[in-house]
């Protein structure tokens, strides 16, 4: 079945608009929500400026996959350390440590979520990216995925990659 046909169908959730924000300093474009998949998946492309990556977390409601398009990222994942580079796909399973950090070039990945729902932390914590070339003055702020964490099921248990 086409994607056309499947969007039509009375079954199938609609798609939503993308939202775009930026989420500590990286440019995030939600491609499926919670309300346009039923629950099942959300889709993010995001855009990491280099050296971006968040403290090592664990997910406890959902599996987590980053699909490498551009640049590389270095990754934690349980005790393994890697590196994924342009059509890799690096999987994060619930309740499995992991982290990453961007190359020196920066690096952009589709981020995708089985289940739904933690795309919607992106937008609640983000800055709406009324300009997506220029990102807001911030530093990361753990404090504030912290407090997210708990709303969004998953836990900050270290700090990032250096």
């Amino acid at each position: 079945m086409t994607s056309a046909a499947a969007s039509t169908h009375p079954d199938y959730p609609t798609a939503s608009e993308p939202s775009i924000v930026w989420w500590q300093g990286a440019l995030m474009t939600l491609k499926a929500h919670h309300s346009s998949t039923g629950g099942v998946l959300g889709l993010v492309e995001a855009r990491f400026p280099a050296g971006f990556g968040p403290p090592l977390h664990v997910h406890h409601r959902e599996d987590e996959a980053l699909y490498v398009l551009d640049g590389q990222l270095r990754c934690r994942r349980g005790d393994s350390e890697f590196t994924a580079g342009q059509g890799e796909l690096v999987f994060g399973p619930r309740e499995l440590p992991h982290t990453f950090k961007a190359g020196p070039g920066g690096a952009r990945a589709l981020v995708l979520m089985l289940p739904a729902g933690l795309e919607q932390m992106f937008q609640e914590g983000g800055v709406p990216a009324l300009d997506p070339t220029t990102p807001p003055v911030e530093d990361y702020d753990v404090q504030q995925l912290t407090e997210l964490a708990a709303k969004y099921g998953f836990d900050v248990i270290g700090p990032p990659l250096t």
